[in-house]
This record gives structure tokens, C-alpha cells and sequence, in this order.
């Protein structure tokens, strides 16, 4: 039995670019699950992880879910974050691994020269990875176009100046400890800062340099939503997790269900096979660290949203992908729908218990509209659209989902 005043929380996880666009989606569905006057904005807790941490910033500003959808929409500012902000080239990484390539180029030259039979690649490799880069891109023009919004718009950059808690994790590269931004401890350093930190996703991006020490992304370390929940007494939590691989059928002779008919991750690069990878490891750990939860801490509960089956292009573009932006937003909006839709009794007395009020009406009526209006998008961008991009459980339209639903 829930208390009759309970700690409502969100929690937004990583994926990329892909990864923000699908919570953005599915945060929007939920505002247009409820009654007129809730929003997803009136929880009392938010955390963020990576991309997720971007959206929860705003959230906990105060920012709407629909106000970022529609600039995602129409690819204007300031909601819209396009390869400028995000992927700047570390050049001043470039420039410290020329120099450090030129003073190693010669000793290294000499020692393969001498033991030319004995090493391998590999071995050549470890040797000059000192001369490596931190990462191929920095975030720091990402840290300043989020210091920009939060001024512009009248948004806190302080955790302290927020009515809502918010927490960013990140990892400290040197030691592996996780940490905990908008905490005690953390709360004098910029959201901005700390949101970026959390996304230094590593290879791809350098490590983020905050008073002294170097962070990463949060999302390779301990599953810190479930930390949260306890620490902070959360009594429900609402947790969206656009890297779950949704369960599909497989068969020895089926063809894979990411790409296109007949292709193979294999054959699309190291690069993708490891971020398959990622997926792989973060969903086994976030199902294991979900049940765990659940089962030391019954009286709390979690509601979990993640992509459905039928869409498999979320995991084929790369999280650092632009494309398929109206998709991305579609797709989190039917991952609600389609929850709604199967599970509606529960999910209704589950969001009861905690103050929130669904309403079928309401939200038949602006799932249709919005859905509607995300395919005539699409159709503008792309003409040759003449479907919908994706429906719940292969069905087309609003109408046909509910009429299942009743």
C-alpha cells in the first residue's frame, strides 16, 4: 500500500542522440497520458544518465516535453542539439599526439626495426598508445550550448537553484568511483558540466576535466538509478531505457533484424559491433539490477519503458546518429501507446496510486493528433513515406490500437 504522500521520481538513461530523441517521445506520451494539470514535470526527483541526463536537466527546469518535441521537430533551436553542438573534434588532442608521435615515432621505429620478427601489430600498438588521443571529440562546446539555454531561457545552471532535485552520475576515469552530481557533496558544480561529464562516452569522447579530476560516462558503471531510489526514498520511480533490447524471435536461419534484409552487424565495423555490444551489456546489467531491486525493495515501485518490438531501427543507427529524427521521436511515443494500450488497468491503478491520473479520453483523442502530425512530418521530409513509420505491435493507427485496448 503506497503512503498517502509519495516520492515520485524519473529516470532517464543513456543511448546517444537516438537515446534522447526516443525519451523525448516517450515523456511526451506520458504528458498526454494524463489528466489536464499533470505533467511529467511535477515529479519531485529527477536523474539522468548520459544523453538522459541533457533531457532530465530540462525537465527539472521546468521545460515541457511537447516544447522540446516540437523544436526536435521542426530542427530549430534552442531544444535541438545538431552535430555542431555535440561532435567537435578534439583538435587539441590532435595536436598533443603529433607532438607525442614525433618524439615516440623514432625510438618506436628503432624497436621494431630490432625485433621485427617477435612483434605483432597489437604489440606496436601498446607501445605507442601514450601518443593516442582521449577521444576523438570534446564536449566542451556542448557544455557551453547548455550553459547558453539554462541563461537564455531563464533556466538554473545550479543545482541549488533548482525547485526540483535533480542528480547526474558520472564515473572518475582514475579511480572508478562513481559520483553523484546535484548531491551534498556535488551541488556546486554547473549542470551544464555535470551533464556532459555523465555523457563522455569513452573513445569517442575525452574525459571531462571538472575541479581537478576526470569523468566519464555513467552508464558503463553501477546501475546509480536504483542507488537513487533508495538513498533518496523514492517510493516510485519511472524509469525510460531506450538501450533495452526489446525480446524478438529468433531462429537459426532468420535473418537479422538490424539493417537491412540479408546484412550482418559484422559487416558494418568494429565500431558498431561494439556498440551492439554496449546495448548487449548494459541490458543484461540493467535486468539484473531491476530484479535484484524489486526483490530487496518490494514496497517500492518501478515502471519501466523501453522500445517495443517491432522496432528494430532504433539499434541500427549508431547513438551518435542524426538520422531518422522524427522516427526517434515516434518510436518513444508508441513505446507508450503501445504500454497504455496492453496494460491500461494496471498502469492506470499503478500511476493512481502515486497522485497521477490517466485519462483514455484524453489521451486517445491527442495520440491520434500527435501521431498524425509526427507522420505528416515525416511524410514532407521523406515524400516517398507513404505508411506510418511504426505502429504498436504492427498495428497502423490510434484507432485500431485502442479498439483492441476497450
Amino acid at each position: 500500500m503506497a503512503p498517502s504522500f509519495s516520492k515520485r521520481a524519473l529516470a532517464l538513461g543513456g543511448g546517444g542522440f537516438t537515446g534522447y530523441l526516443f525519451e523525448i517521445g516517450a515523456l511526451t506520451a506520458l504528458d498526454d497520458l494524463f489528466e489536464d494539470g499533470v505533467t511529467m514535470n511535477d515529479l519531485d526527483l529527477y536523474v539522468g544518465v548520459s544523453a538522459g541526463a541533457a533531457a532530465a536537466s530540462l525537465l527539472a527546469n521546468g521545460v515541457r516535453p511537447q516544447e522540446i518535441l516540437d523544436t526536435n521537430l521542426s530542427g530549430t533551436r534552442p531544444y535541438y542539439f545538431d552535430h555542431r553542438n555535440v561532435f567537435s573534434p578534439a583538435i587539441g588532442e590532435g595536436l598533443k599526439t603529433v607532438w607525442r608521435v614525433t618524439r615516440q615515432l623514432v625510438p618506436l621505429l628503432k624497436l621494431y626495426v630490432r625485433h621485427y620478427g617477435e612483434m605483432t601489430f597489437i604489440d606496436l600498438l601498446d607501445k605507442a598508445q601514450d601518443a593516442l588521443p582521449s577521444g576523438i571529440y570534446t564536449l566542451e562546446p556542448f557544455a557551453k550550448y547548455l550553459e547558453a539555454i539554462f541563461n537564455v531561457k531563464g533556466l538554473s545552471d545550479r543545482f541549488a537553484g533548482l525547485a526540483k532535485e535533480l542528480y547526474i552520475p558520472a564515473i572518475d576515469l582514475e579511480t572508478g568511483d562513481g559520483v553523484l552530481f546535484g548531491d551534498e557533496d556535488w551541488r556546486d558544480v554547473p549542470i551544464s558540466r555535470a551533464v556532459t561529464a555523465s555523457s563522455a562516452v569513452p573513445i569517442y569522447f575525452c574525459p571531462v576535466r571538472i575541479q581537478g579530476r576526470d569523468y566519464i560516462d555513467a552508464g558503463i558503471g553501477r546501475m546509480a538509478f536504483f542507488e537513487v531510489a533508495v538513498q533518496k526514498h523514492v517510493d516510485f520511480m519511472i524509469m525510460i531505457n531506450p538501450m533495452a533490447r526489446a525480446p524478438q524471435a529468433r531462429s537459426r536461419h532468420a535473418q537479422p533484424a538490424v539493417g537491412k534484409p540479408g546484412s550482418r552487424l559484422r559487416d558494418r565495423g568494429f565500431l558498431s559491433i561494439g556498440e551492439q555490444a554496449s546495448r548487449i551489456n548494459f541490458d543484461a546489467r540493467f535486468s539484473q539490477a531491476l530484479e535484484r531491486f524489486q526483490q530487496d525493495y518490494p514496497e517500492k515501485e518501478v515502471l519501466a519503458i523501453s522500445p517495443v518490438e517491432s522496432d528494430a531501427l532504433l539499434f541500427e543507427r549508431s547513438f551518435l546518429s542524426y538520422d531518422d529524427r522524427i522516427h526517434l521521436l515516434r518510436a518513444g511515443y508508441v513505446a507508450v501507446m503501445t504500454l497504455a494500450r496492453d496494460r491500461w488497468e494496471d498502469l492506470s491503478a499503478q500511476f493512481a496510486r502515486h497522485r497521477l491520473v490517466m485519462s483514455r479520453a484524453r489521451f486517445e483523442d491527442r495520440a491520434g493528433r500527435r501521431l498524425a502530425r509526427l507522420d505528416e512530418v515525416a511524410r514532407v521530409a521523406d515524400p516517398n513515406i507513404r505508411q506510418p513509420m511504426v505502429g504498436p505491435a504492427g498495428i497502423g493507427g490510434i484507432g485500431a490500437a485502442w479498439r483492441k485496448a476497450k
